[in-house]
């Protein structure tokens, strides 16, 4: 199958749209294409808020709310907001939440355009969504301005494998393996084909450091999983001692 990655300006809504159709399958999805050490990768990004009784988190491009119900669950006494543009990804987030007793507000809004103030929350948490804007600095500028001076930023997302053979067997995996599991799922779905090319100008753990320091962050911590193929980096907005 050739696929071709839709251009920036056709990006958020290609993203949307596809986003809605698989939906349903999303989180099945993501626990067999990771044997499901995705859940532990979401509890270390809850983990490396850093959130204290009373804070603020918002949990952007929150798709099911994964992210935002472990934070919850992290710390029962943050407030928790979570942004998604995808209407299906919202209503099984909110179907989730109707079966515990957490408290998360769901929005549905655009990561580019989020209606929040300036320094609102006290972290800012992404998980494989920074892949999916239609501008990545951008983002990271508009992330940066809702944190408040203290705040973080924790981003989980694919990674780049350094070493060769592991980063072929890697490649392997993306471009076959993913969207042959995709196919059986949602049989003619180009958006399992998405995922795996989406990592291909999406830049390695060095370069999103080195633009997140660029956007304004003081340190930026990078911690790899699976030898690089996933990673979350950690970006203070202020020094840490």
């Amino acid at each position: 199958m050739n696929y071709r990655l839709p251009k920036n300006s056709e990006k958020s809504a290609y993203v949307e749209r596809k986003f809605d159709e698989i939906a349903k399958q999303y989180d099945r999805f993501n626990d067999i294409i990771t044997f499901r050490m995705h859940r532990s990768w979401k509890r270390f990004v809850a983990e490396k808020t850093g959130l204290r009784p009373g804070g603020c988190c918002l949990d952007l491009c929150c798709g099911t709310g994964d992210i935002a119900r472990t934070v919850k669950n992290h710390q029962p006494e943050a407030r928790v907001t979570a942004l998604d543009f995808s209407s299906n990804m919202l209503s099984l987030a909110a179907l989730k939440q109707e079966a515990t007793s957490e408290k998360i507000h769901f929005l549905r809004g655009d990561a580019m355009n989020p209606p929040f103030s300036t320094g609102q929350f006290d972290a800012v948490t992404v998980g494989f969504g920074l892949r999916n804007v239609s501008d990545l600095v951008k983002c990271l500028g508009i992330i940066y301005g809702l944190l408040k001076p203290s705040g973080i930023l924790v981003s989980l997302d694919i990674g780049k494998v350094r070493f060769p053979i592991i980063r072929e067997l890697n490649q392997v995996f993306l471009f076959k393996i993913i969207p042959f599991i995709g196919r059986q799922l949602i049989p003619g779905q180009e958006m399992f084909e998405y995922l795996p090319h989406s990592s291909l100008n999406y830049p390695d753990q060095k370069t999103l450091k080195h633009l997140m320091l660029e956007t304004g962050f003081k340190q930026v911590d990078v911690h790899d999983f699976v030898f690089g193929a996933a990673c979350v980096h950690v970006a203070f907005k202020s020094f840490q001692s």
